[in-house]
């Protein structure tokens, strides 16, 4: 339901097309990583993480969606499971 609303709100500003949604599909699935699947604390960490990359973007014009992939690329080279999660058996 919040997705529908969330489209709602969003068609008006811009135009729809197909392939719209790939970039927060992209870049939700970073915070994932980053938090740590099943942590509800991972997930909040990991929005924050992207929040203060997608800040820095605007500064940084150059390196823009590269930021958040390197950050992505450390916390799994740094931690696999993510900041948050636990290891699979």
């Amino acid at each position: 339901m919040l997705g529908t609303l969330g489209g709602a709100l969003v068609i008006p500003a811009t135009a729809a097309m197909s392939e719209m949604g790939i970039e927060l599909i992209v870049e939700a699935f970073a915070v994932v990583v980053i938090g740590g699947l099943g942590s509800m604390r991972g997930a909040f960490v990991g929005a924050l993480v992207w929040a203060c990359s997608a800040r820095s973007r605007s500064r940084l014009s150059r390196l823009e969606m590269l930021l958040i992939y390197l950050i992505v690329i450390a916390v799994l080279i740094w931690r696999p499971s993510g900041l948050f999660g636990t290891a699979a058996a």
